[in-house]
């Protein structure tokens, strides 16, 4: 396996730093502490609970979610844990043939956890470490450019040690290592494959104003994957301008990514010019309203069983709180996948509208309903689903006075 002492000598060295940087600070200084448990309860009803074509299924979902978020923080110092697992149980509403696949099949108890930990070691030198992991069945948490629908349940550990440091108000570099593992609990031949990538990113920040920066990010990374998936490099770079204006953020970005796959594949190596815009923004409090919107094409990375394809994707969320208590939520999210290995071209889109009632600062209900369809010019690969959602969620902070 690749990298494999480097990487090890290097976790530990990052953690007894900033280990060390936090215990000197604590001597000397009182950080504020916060600890959060939380648990929420849902409902949800799927129309098409397998996103099948021709088998729809109504499927009932069940899920008791224990929570709790920790972080330490000190002038220099911010450590974090935030862990959540998700129990999930299903039931069929519609009468299943002898030998059908049923819902309660699905069953299992999601995990996740995200560990931050950083340390500003001078005025110009901060070195940090975060560790994601999480257990899951939903093919979109491996793969923000997912297509997938299946639900093969994995295991995903991303361990990301980090620095940057700044040469003076206007220049500063960003040097980024991840290690992504992935497992899946049966790798049988169609059912996902586990895989190993290693990724270094550089960054270099120009800052022309106050409210305007520039960056040159350059990527390099490899997945190798376990059985006949052809493992791969990639290199990517990218231009990306940031301009605040008022309340808002733009965004803008462009540039090209090559992946070399090392044996051949249908399609052969890929290359293309990638690209992505953004604007991010909110009311002069931040209270009431807020506003992301985003669009950019790429490839997508886990591409087992070698079904990589281009990606044109669009997301939005719009929120807007009425009378102090009732947070209203509109998302929606359309991505065109042009598969490389095939003439399989997809359209597919979600939209989702939801309200949230804050009863106090501690607990809330919510209602969401939504659509999710997916057109292909495959046979067999469309697919429409209608959901609703019932939730409520209960926080305290232990810290609060």
């Amino acid at each position: 396996m690749k990298f494999k002492i480097p990487l090890l000598m290097l976790r530990y060295a990052l953690l007894f730093g900033l280990i060390f940087g936090f215990t000197a600070q604590s001597a000397l200084a009182q950080g504020r502490m916060v600890i959060k448990p939380g648990i929420a309860v849902g409902f949800q009803s799927d129309s098409n609970f397998h996103k099948s074509e021709t088998n729809e299924k109504q499927v009932y979902t069940y899920n008791i979610k224990p929570m709790i978020e920790f972080s330490y923080v000190m002038d220099k110092t911010r450590v974090s844990l935030n862990y959540f697992a998700d129990i999930l149980r299903y039931n069929d509403q519609d009468t299943i043939p002898a030998g059908g696949v049923k819902a309660d099949d699905f069953d299992y108890v999601a995990h996740n956890a995200m560990f931050t930990a950083e340390n500003q070691i001078s005025d110009r030198f901060l070195i940090g470490v975060d560790n994601l992991y999480m257990k899951s069945s939903d093919p979109a948490s491996a793969d923000a450019n997912s297509n997938g629908v299946e639900r093969f349940k994995y295991s995903m550990n991303n361990f990301s040690p980090r620095l940057l440091y700044n040469f003076g108000d206007k220049f500063g570099i960003g040097l980024k290592y991840n290690n992504l593992k992935t497992d899946y609990s049966d790798d049988a031949v169609g059912q996902g494959e586990d895989s190993d990538e290693n990724r270094g990113t550089g960054t270099f920040y120009y800052y022309f104003t106050p409210r305007t920066s520039f960056n040159l990010d350059y990527q390099v990374w490899t997945r190798d994957y376990d059985k006949a998936t052809s493992d791969y490099n990639s290199q990517q770079v990218m231009v990306n301008v940031n301009h605040q204006v008022n309340f808002f953020t733009f965004t803008a970005g462009a540039g090209y990514h090559a992946r070399n796959f090392d044996k051949a594949v249908s399609g052969g190596d890929l290359e293309s010019f990638v690209w992505k815009l953004s604007v991010a923004g909110s009311d002069p409090d931040g209270a009431k309203s807020t506003m992301f919107m985003s669009i950019g094409s790429n490839y997508n990375d886990s591409g087992s069983g070698e079904t990589y394809y281009k990606t044109t994707r669009f997301d939005a969320k719009l929120t807007y709180l009425v009378m102090e208590k009732i947070n209203f939520t509109l998302a929606g999210s359309l991505q065109n996948s042009e598969y490389e290995t095939s003439t399989r071209e997809d359209d597919r889109w979600l939209v989702s509208l939801g309200a949230d009632y804050l009863v106090n600062d501690f607990f809330n209900v919510g209602l969401e309903g939504g659509k999710e369809k997916r057109d292909s010019n495959f046979a067999g690969k469309d697919f429409d689903n209608d959901y609703i959602m019932v939730k409520a969620q209960f926080n305290y902070d232990l810290s609060a006075k």
